[in-house]
């Protein structure tokens, strides 16, 4: 991708699996982990783990309903996800198979 030139995830466009996997890792995985690095958690809540395609393709329709539809997480917002991004990741779980 060019500097300065904008992301497919925040323009409407496909999103790839890549820029699926970087806004989970930004606004999930400090939780959704094997170890995760919030300080609240010793294990990853309800043992969902959100650091692979294929975890996020498991848990799609939870990540949906929990990220994009409800805007229950990350909890609190505490990551600060953006509304571009929450709408790029349903467009990503939409499009899976």
């Amino acid at each position: 991708m060019l500097i300065g030139a904008p992301c497919a995830a925040y323009a409407g466009d496909a999103v790839s699996d890549a820029e699926a996997l970087a806004i989970a890792h930004k606004h999930c995985t400090m939780c959704h982990a094997r170890k995760p690095t919030h300080e609240a958690f010793q294990e990853a809540p309800n043992r969902v783990t959100l650091e692979t395609f294929s975890e996020l393709k498991k848990y799609a329709a939870l990540i949906y309903v929990q990220t994009v539809q409800n805007k229950a997480m990350p909890l609190g917002n505490q990551t600060g996800m953006s509304e571009a991004e929450r709408a790029a990741l349903g467009r990503w779980l939409k499009a899976l198979p």
